[in-house]
């Protein structure tokens, strides 16, 4: 008996096509109906603003300029408790002797205007509550805007949500009669809040908009917690309905809603902070030039080695040097 000829096989034809495999699950993922948010996915297709695209980048020393306004996060670095940065008071003082308005903001839903404005008047810095912008400042406008009337349910704090309520945002916490859902940061997120937020998605239709989309939250003392995406990220998983609106950086609506108060050219601005990534972002795509001052977990070493659109203008050692180095000779 003749056994027919069995044709040889190359030992590198039982190794799986590794890339083709990767490139059938990349397909299968993206065509899946429950993808979920990323913050790239929520940011602008300008990486820089034509206004400021001539702009030279990494400058380490004091702008040759005073700037027409002065936009400060005060997050994290720029506080800890009571230990603002040094020589703050100096330069709020300066801006004050030269007339240029300033603006104090924050990503963490639970500080209120009130306590910052308490905060610096500690520190001998007296500024108002209209000099702080904070999420509760940002979202009660939008929602103003873009849902009036609408009945909101707040994934969050218990301080940003009283702060919604207090500029006239009707919060809920019922399921059944909410028409959005809005998410900010908060330690005490539990299941009861991610339940009713579920249902008020997929039960009741409700939108979903988030104060921000950071995966991690710097906090003032220097510890890290998981941030909104983590969130969002759940909620979209379990509803398989997607993010409708990003509040925070990289998203422009903060300089919007500032640039319409004060009534000043973004490109004759400066943006300061001391933490790189969605902040400079934002500011490069809204037009507004950046600082970024030496006083956080940042350094200029890791700011170099960003691509361009994501570096500061400035990489300044302490906020003083926001200031020209004629002005600050005379204080």
């Amino acid at each position: 008996m003749r056994f027919p000829k069995i044709p040889k096989i190359h030992p590198k034809a039982l190794v799986p096509d590794v890339d083709r495999l990767r490139g059938m699950v990349s397909k299968s993922e993206s065509e899946s109906t429950e993808a979920v948010t990323s913050a790239s996915e929520f940011s602008s297709d300008e990486e820089i603003s034509s206004r400021i695209t001539n702009l030279d980048v990494m400058v380490e020393e004091s702008p040759g300029r005073v700037f027409d306004a002065y936009l400060i996060n005060i997050d994290a670095g720029l506080y800890a408790g009571t230990n603002l940065m040094p020589k703050l008071k100096m330069v709020i003082d300066a801006l004050d002797h030269l007339n240029r308005p300033f603006r104090f903001m924050s990503w963490l839903s639970d500080v209120t205007p009130a306590q910052l404005v308490e905060m610096m008047s500690d520190e001998g810095i007296e500024i108002t509550a209209d000099e702080v912008i904070t999420p509760a400042t940002l979202a009660s406008r939008y929602l103003k805007n873009s849902y009036p009337g609408a009945k909101v349910f707040v994934a969050g704090g218990t301080r940003f949500r009283d702060e919604l309520a207090a500029n006239g945002i009707e919060v809920t916490d019922k399921a059944a009669e909410t028409n959005l859902v809005i998410v900010g940061f908060t330690s005490d997120f539990d299941m009861k809040m991610f339940s009713t937020a579920y249902h008020a998605i997929a039960d009741n239709g409700a939108d979903l908009i988030s104060t921000s989309l950071r995966r991690v939250r710097r906090m003032p003392d220097g510890s890290r917690e998981p941030g909104t995406l983590p969130i969002i990220t759940a909620l979209e998983t379990a509803t398989r309905k997607r993010l409708t609106k990003n509040l925070g950086s990289p998203e422009t609506d903060l300089l919007e809603m500032i640039f319409d108060d004060i009534q000043v050219r973004p490109e004759d601005s400066l943006f300061v902070t001391d933490s790189l990534g969605a902040d400079i972002r934002m500011a490069k795509r809204y037009g507004v030039p950046t600082a970024l001052v030496l006083t956080g977990s940042a350094t200029a070493d890791q700011a170099r080695d960003l691509k361009r659109k994501d570096q500061p203008n400035y990489a300044l050692t302490t906020i003083a040097d926001i200031l020209p180095r004629y002005i600050k000779d005379q204080l």
